[in-house]
């Protein structure tokens, strides 16, 4: 039998998926005992149903929401649309909402022309009730017709003076707002009201944040994934808003800013003049035993939930009554900070702590400071004794190389030898070797280089001490190490005009030389062309010059005493020759270079798996292989055929526009695809070479989803920019977890099948 509606009495903390999680959340309460206003929810099989039928309650759902109006009337004395004793509701979402969001909620409804006289006189207070009746219309006007605030405030002017005659005019001029925007009269009818505010609140449960009045009773946060048929929950409303001994305020378990421990908050008393906000130490002065039934509350939600909670609440004549309970909206520091203390606590395990970590959590507090605060420091540890995955570290500067150990970087995994090479004060000597005519001259601009590279080599290898250090030799395509022709001719025609080839003849022939040989070197569509290992292959003295760089830094490091570990990457392998030429170059320079201290060297030659071919025929490549770097950057843009370099400009920008691509695949690794080529890649790779060392490099690399993928099909290490390591560290860890999570899943339905078998 369908459940349209739940009394709150007979909910519990397991009927989250029925009643939303906060109806859930105040049945648990009520049913341990705490204050919570009488109610019930309309589930979100009730409320569906309700908006399919095109605001038409069916009679079986009318009559239940009936027999628990009836059942709230017998609770309180007070009657649902009575002129003397009117019954008024609180109607508010029973899900949660996003951080950026507010709740519908509509307070008082029940009043009317006629029941706002009759709440007059329960309360003996004719401007309270007003002003109540006023604030239905607002709310109502503006969530039922979506009509603005503005509009009202208005019509009401200087709310500072709220006198009866004032509120009087105000009411009729709100009517007449809402029958003019919304082109149907503010419903008199009570029930048609609850309808409203029904079919409002379940149709579209979350609205970009408005500036009501009631904001303090109204604040939620925290996701939901449904829109549409949202469980409403439907209180009696308490009066926090006048009398001696009455308020209302919010309180925090923990601080939301910092993730203090002990409770925070605001309160608000109807006794002190103008509703001013002396926060909580008013109520702790003049009420010490309702401040501490709350403190009660937190440490019991705390317990029960495991999440720093946010407490809506009313104080009503002494008595005190928790209206909305949430999860806190935290800052990342509060977030950290608050972690570690439960787990400290022993309220979580270090396992439930990594998992809540967020991305955001992490690149926020870094945004901060540039360096790791004890929180996050503790949790990556804690991460690390998790993870399987190696976290290693790209690098274009052996200054980055400190920064990716300061962040807990294992290692370098990629370091881009062409950012060292084409700084400004070495680029012209690239220039220079490039453009000569002879293998002499080429070896001469390189022997000016050597000392260069060799130098930053020294460096990573003192900075990684006992971790390694892969460096990927020269890779940009020849294009980019020539100077511009059109500047050349230019230049050319410039000495022309001003008739300066006589006097400057040797200058002359030099730039005539110049644009010939840049003529000779260039390439039709240059991304394709010489470039990477081909590039080596074309101009074997750079990677020679690079390699004894590489050698002769890693003797002076041994005879340092430290453990260098060399891992010298191939890039743009295509075909398995092309890898066995260059490990024969490779090996060539290190018996010349190393001589006794190669004992002590071991160093690692492997393959930079970036087209498709490379990655079809891996078990070849394989063989001539200690280690597959993935190159997810050029792997992406040649199975897809972007450009990483224009991801911005329209094709690629229309294609995630128009939902044509999920995502972004060079800023999240595109699995079915592109990780279909890395996976076949592996396994082809170590069928060859079972204990084959395997890695992603780019800028996806970092991605959630992407590090999991990582894991599961077993690659021993993900290599991202220093900044990213942290955040990196704990997507690794939370990816292990999950997967013993369904291991164990896996394994105990296995177990169940087998026993009823």
């Amino acid at each position: 039998m369908t459940k349209r509606v739940v009394l709150l009495e007979e909910g519990t903390a397991e009927m989250k998926g029925l009643i939303g999680s906060k109806g859930a959340g105040l049945a648990a309460l009520l049913q341990a005992g705490w204050p919570v206003p009488a109610g019930f929810i309309v589930t979100k099989e009730g409320c569906r149903g309700f908006c399919t039928r095109l605001a038409h309650l069916s009679t079986e759902g009318a009559q239940e929401i009936n027999s628990a109006i009836q059942h709230l009337e017998k609770q309180s004395g007070k009657f649902f649309g009575d002129s003397l004793e009117p019954l008024l509701l609180s109607v508010r979402s029973s899900e949660t909402c996003s951080r950026d969001m507010a709740s519908h909620a509509l307070l008082h409804v029940g009043l009317n022309d006629v029941t706002v006289e009759g709440l007059a006189r329960q309360t003996n207070d004719r401007q309270y009730a007003l002003n109540c009746y006023r604030i239905l219309l607002e709310d109502y006007g503006q969530l039922v017709h979506d009509i603005p605030y503005a509009l009202f405030e208005e019509k009401l002017g200087d709310i500072s003076i709220l006198d009866e005659a004032k509120l009087e005019f105000a009411i009729a001029e709100y009517k007449r707002l809402i029958e003019e925007r919304g082109h149907h009269p503010f419903p008199q009818d009570v029930q048609l009201q609850l309808k409203e505010a029904m079919r409002v609140v379940s149709d579209s449960q979350c609205v970009l944040h408005a500036n009501s009045r009631q904001e303090l009773l109204r604040k939620s946060s925290h996701f939901s994934d449904e829109t549409q048929g949202a469980a409403v929950l439907i209180q009696v409303t308490v009066n926090g808003e006048r009398g001696e001994h009455s308020g209302i305020g919010t309180v925090y378990s923990r601080h939301p800013g910092t993730g203090e421990r002990g409770m925070t908050g605001d309160y608000i008393s109807s006794a002190i003049s103008g509703g001013s906000n002396e926060g909580l130490d008013q109520l702790r002065r003049g009420d010490p035993e309702l401040y501490g039934l709350l403190q009660d509350a937190c440490s019991y939600l705390e317990s029960r939930t495991k999440e720093i909670q946010e407490i809506q609440f009313v104080v009503d004549s002494g008595t005190l009554y928790l209206v909305e309970i949430s999860q806190t909206r935290l800052t990342s520091q509060a977030t950290l900070r608050s972690t570690v203390d439960l787990v400290d606590e022993g309220v979580l395990t270090k396992e439930d702590a990594i998992l809540r970590i967020q991305p955001c959590h992490v690149t926020e507090m870094l945004q901060v400071s540039s360096t790791l605060s004890p929180e996050l420091q503790l949790l990556l540890e804690w991460a690390d004794e998790m993870k399987g995955l190696t976290i290693l570290s790209n690098v274009d500067h052996p200054k980055d190389a400190m920064k990716a150990r300061s962040f807990g970087a294992e290692g370098i995994g990629l370091c881009r030898t062409e950012q060292l090479l084409l700084s400004a004060s070495r680029f012209p000597f690239v220039q220079k070797m490039i453009l000569a005519d002879s293998e002499a001259e080429r070896k001469r601009g390189l022997e000016r280089l050597l000392p260069m590279q060799q130098a930053d080599f020294e460096q990573l290898f003192e900075s990684m001490d006992g971790y390694p250090v892969t460096i990927r030799l020269l890779d940009p395509p020849l294009h980019e190490l020539l100077p511009d022709i059109e500047g050349l001719r230019e230049q050319r025609e410039q000495w022309s005009l001003r008739n300066w080839e006589e006097e400057n003849t040797a200058e002359v022939q030099e730039l005539d030389r110049v644009i010939r040989r840049v003529l000779e070197l260039h390439e039709q569509y240059p991304l394709l062309g010489q470039r990477d290992c081909r590039l080596g292959t074309v101009f074997p003295e750079i990677y020679d010059m690079q390699l004894e760089a590489i050698f002769r830094a890693a003797v002076k490091g041994i005879r340092q005493g430290l453990w260098v570990r060399p891992e010298i990457m191939i890039p743009l392998v295509g075909h398995a020759s092309e890898l066995q030429d260059m490990r024969d170059l490779v090996d060539h320079v290190a018996d010349q270079v190393l001589g006794e201290e190669k004992r002590h060297c071991l160093y690692r030659v492997g393959a930079r798996i970036e087209v498709p071919r490379a990655a079809l025929t891996a078990a070849q490549i394989a063989r001539h292989a200690d280690f597959f770097s993935f190159g997810t950057d050029d792997l992406t843009q040649m199975t897809f055929g972007y450009s990483r370099h224009n991801t911005e400009k329209s094709s690629l920008h229309f294609a995630e526009q128009q939902r044509l691509l999920p995502s972004n695949p060079f800023q999240v690794l595109d699995i079915d695809g592109v990780g279909q080529l890395v996976e076949m890649a592996l396994v082809q790779g170590r069928v060859r070479k079972p204990h084959l060392k395997a890695g992603i490099c780019g800028e996806n690399a970092a991605d959630l989803a992407s590090i999991a993928f990582c894991h599961r099909i077993g690659l021993d290490y993900v290599s991202c920019l220093p900044e990213q390591v942290p955040l990196a560290r704990i997507a690794a860890a939370q990816a292990a977890l999950l997967a013993q999570k369904q291991d164990h899943y896996k394994n105990r339905q296995g177990r169940n099948i087998s026993t009823i078998a």
